[in-house]
């Protein structure tokens, strides 16, 4: 009688073992180029756990170079950046900073002047980064939308830009707020979110209202704990003994 009384109690203390809740997750993106924003967390779903932002960040910057007058076209720059993109607000407890880089040579077809030779070009960075942002902020009915800036693009500060082989008495000027080199070959003005592209991910990670159910290793106690008690009452009945304690 007593096994039979403690797996009962076995079986009734799985079935009241405490439920694992389900968890979900809610993504979406948007771009610079776009700016559509992203819906905020819709607290009627449950409780939001935390907040996560994926940022892939590309950026391009025009350049100017002169070179003394008859110095022939066209002329081979190798460039190198390692620059900053930077993100403020929206929820951040710090500002998120990006590093962006890239190497590369740029082919300058120079147009032929009285005094001085002149060219354009483009170079080019690259990067990714990710914070968890304040849960609290992203709660409500509003969108929230993220513009950020390459640190770069007005003037590169120092160590952010180099370039190579530019022709002796030559010298190379970063054209602020450009980065587009239209027909021709000439720079176009441009607003820093198309000068190349950012993609935000933003991951809401939450745990459902109602939503909880039995682990697995729960639902395997309970289902031993169950079929140890009845076979332990058959057992008890084939030999003669009453069925209740």
């Amino acid at each position: 009688m007593k096994v039979r009384k403690w797996l009962l109690a076995a079986a009734a203390g799985a079935a009241l073992a405490p439920l694992g809740a389900s968890a979900a997750t809610i993504v979406a993106t948007d771009s610079e180029s776009i700016l559509l924003g992203v819906p905020r967390f819709d607290s009627t779903l449950g409780t939001l756990n935390k907040v996560t932002l994926d940022v892939s960040v590309t950026k391009f910057r025009s350049w100017l170079l002169r070179a003394p007058s008859g110095t022939g076209s066209p002329v081979t720059l190798d460039w190198s950046v390692n620059g900053t993109w930077q993100l403020l607000g929206n929820g951040l407890s710090a500002p998120l900073l990006i590093p962006i880089v890239g190497s590369g040579n740029s082919t300058v077809a120079l147009t032929p002047g009285a005094d001085v030779d002149v060219g354009f070009f483009e170079v080019s960075g690259s990067g990714a980064g990710s914070a968890t942002l304040d849960t609290g902020y992203f709660i409500g009915s509003q969108r929230v939308y993220f513009n950020g800036f390459d640190l770069g693009f007005n003037a590169p500060p120092a160590g952010d830009t180099t370039i190579t082989g530019v022709p002796t008495g030559g010298a190379v000027t970063h054209l602020s707020r450009s980065c587009q080199l239209g027909f021709g070959g000439t720079p176009m003005p441009a607003d820093d979110d198309f000068c190349g592209s950012v993609r935000y991910t933003l991951t809401y990670d939450y745990t459902p209202f109602g939503a909880a159910v039995p682990e697995p290793a729960t639902w395997a106690m309970m289902l031993l704990g169950f079929g140890l008690a009845g076979a332990a009452i058959r057992r008890r009945r084939a030999a003669g003994e009453p069925a209740a304690a």
